[in-house]
């Protein structure tokens, strides 16, 4: 089924649907097409051959599959190849360009610095606690424990009081 000018469709990969013409048997899993396809190497399992045959010789040139496949009505893909053009040369940057480019560098390194440390101070200044609202509480502590002698006697009244009135609540609800 498989033999050198079968015409075949390529169901797989880039060139699929597309007609071409097996060229050469390379082994039993790969052959070589051409026609309206890229000229490649191709699974056989990628192609599905069609009925007609085209004599045509093992290893042909593009140009011989091209009228070939004319014949049958089928026209094939076409290209230029690609000027063979030279990489364009990097220039070296002259001594003045390098230090131009070293001061500007400088420049940005040392406003950004400055903006680091004055981050860093801002830091040091606000902790995470006192983000939090954390630190006004310990101040407030800090301010009770001061009056704290004075205002022992004041508390501990109504408090006990409170609590008095809370357990007998309680103690009413449990009955």
């Amino acid at each position: 089924m498989i033999e050198i000018g079968r015409l075949c469709i390529k169901i797989a990969g880039r060139d699929a649907g597309k007609k071409a013409i097996i060229i050469d048997i390379l082994d039993d899993k790969f052959v070589l097409i051409d026609g309206e396809t890229r000229r490649r190497k191709c699974n056989i399992l990628h192609i599905d051959p069609l009925n007609q045959v085209v004599k045509i010789e093992k290893n042909a040139s593009h140009d011989e599959v091209a009228k070939a496949l004319k014949e049958i009505g089928i026209e094939t893909r076409e290209t230029k190849p690609k000027p063979a053009t030279q990489k364009p040369k990097k220039k070296r940057k002259t001594a003045e360009q390098l230090r131009e480019q070293k001061e500007e560098k400088r420049k940005l390194k040392d406003m950004f610095k400055f903006k680091k440390k004055e981050a860093k101070t801002e830091a040091k200044e606000t902790s995470l606690e006192e983000k939090a609202g954390l630190v006004e509480e310990k101040k407030e502590e800090k301010h009770e424990h001061t009056h704290e002698h004075k205002a022992e006697t004041k508390e501990t009244k109504p408090k006990e009081k409170k609590e008095t009135k809370k357990s007998a609540k309680n103690v009413e609800k449990k009955k």
